[in-house]
């Protein structure tokens, strides 16, 4: 059990004990028991904590880190005690028992030695210096150039940084860090955003549902809280798959912006995005989910997440269950499979030729090959024929997504008459 231990940090101090088993260091002193001004220091940069008798120090995602003995602590909780040399960014951090501090109040000159800051935190602060002396990337009445590199589909593509002066905004315009203005809330109404102490992201979509081999147009938002350095800043499109692997399945991702550049507490990043949707969807259903998913990396501090739940559907799909609705054919079901651009399903004729045919079900496989779509279907064996029976035909994919509705059910009629030996 700890009894009284005593933590100095800067010029406050407080004491860890059960009934105060939890303190948070950082500059920012309402959230923080020690605090400090000190630059080096994020807003919440570390935790320390009492359990089981032992004392730990956890980062928080700082900026600048924080080291035990020359060495950097990460997320996972690292065991501390008095006598360690213990830094929050560059500023020291005492830990000891109330007999260890008492001592220097009874007159005999003892102070608590430090050592230089370790070679590993010199190294990394000269490295941080080097990339905050230089200009910001978006500097404010800046904006990137409005032309840019195209987006290629399923390629991954970063904005340029050269800067072209911006004129100034108008009143009606949201301007966030560049100049550049961000539309307004109405024309981007589907909003998901994602944050922690070091920003927020957020993902604005005109419409939460799209269609296969479509371009999703999309609009990110980054906002700063913190003093921070930025790596990059993605969005992805992802399929989740009962049977697919348990992170999802990108599809498409793009590279919105490539650091690293500088943000200070209170900067707005607005930037447009395109992401291209494959041919071969799955459809939002009981077994897939689809969402937008977009990622701030921090340099040393915890990155930002931001998920956007959407609904995809199939407009090739559409077409074959109507053109079989058409013919009164009623499909039961039809399932994706995992990641594949495949579908497996049946469906059923109708009472008078079910007990005509002597079939209740036809089987069906659908499957994506490149410009065409491959259909096949299958009538298993039964007491009026002795083994199963099975037709595959192909269609253009052009020419299945502007054919009407009558064409269509006429060309599925003859294949089901050939299948059935009609």
């Amino acid at each position: 059990m700890i009894n009284q231990m005593f933590i100095t940090f800067d010029q406050s101090q407080v004491v860890l004990d059960p009934q105060k088993p939890r303190i948070f260091v950082g500059r920012d002193a309402k959230l923080c028991a020690l605090h400090t001004d000190d630059p080096s220091v994020s807003r919440q940069h570390a935790e320390i904590f009492a359990d089981a008798g032992n004392v730990y120090l956890t980062d928080l995602g700082s900026s600048n880190g924080t080291w035990v003995n020359g060495i950097p602590v990460r997320r996972l909780p690292v065991p501390v005690a008095p006598g360690q040399q213990i830094y929050v960014g560059r500023v020291p951090l005492i830990v000891g028992y109330a007999q260890q501090q008492a001592a220097p109040a009874a007159g005999d000159g003892q102070k608590t030695m430090f050592a230089a800051p370790p070679d590993a935190l010199n190294q990394y602060m000269q490295q941080r210096a080097a990339i905050e002396a230089q200009p910001s990337h978006l500097p404010t009445g800046y904006q990137a150039n409005a032309q840019g590199p195209q987006f290629q589909p399923g390629a991954v593509t970063s904005m340029p940084v050269s800067m072209t002066p911006a004129a100034a905004p108008t009143n009606a315009q949201v301007v966030g860090l560049g100049g550049k203005a961000a539309p307004l809330p109405a024309e981007y109404a589907y909003r998901r955003q994602g944050s922690n102490s070091n920003g927020a992201l957020l993902i604005a979509l005109k419409s939460d549902t799209f269609a296969n081999n479509a371009v999703i147009d999309g609009y990110l938002e980054y906002t700063a809280l913190d003093n921070e350095t930025i790596n990059y800043i993605t969005i992805e499109l992802v399929e989740y798959h009962k049977k697919g692997p348990k992170n999802g399945h990108v599809w498409d991702r793009m590279l919105v912006r490539q650091g690293p550049w500088k943000s200070a507490k209170g900067d707005v990043l607005p930037m447009q995005f395109q992401l291209r949707v494959p041919a071969g969807t799955a459809v939002t259903g009981r077994d897939v989910n689809w969402e937008l998913r977009g990622y701030v990396d921090i340099n040393w501090a915890f990155d930002i997440e931001a998920s956007s739940p959407i609904m995809m559907k199939n407009v090739d799909l559409e077409h074959v269950r109507d053109a079989l609705g058409h013919l009164d054919y009623r499909i039961v079901e039809l399932e994706p499979q995992a990641l594949g651009q495949r579908y497996f399903g049946k469906f059923q004729p109708p009472p008078q030729l079910r007990s005509q045919w002597g079939v209740s079900d036809i089987n069906l496989d659908i499957e994506y090959l490149g410009a065409n779509l491959s259909i096949k279907m299958e009538v298993e064996k039964t007491s009026l024929f002795k083994f199963d029976k099975k037709i595959d035909f192909l269609f253009d994919l052009g020419v299945l997504r502007s054919a009407s509705k009558a064409d269509l059910a006429q060309h599925f009629q003859q294949y089901i008459n050939q299948l059935m030996g009609k």
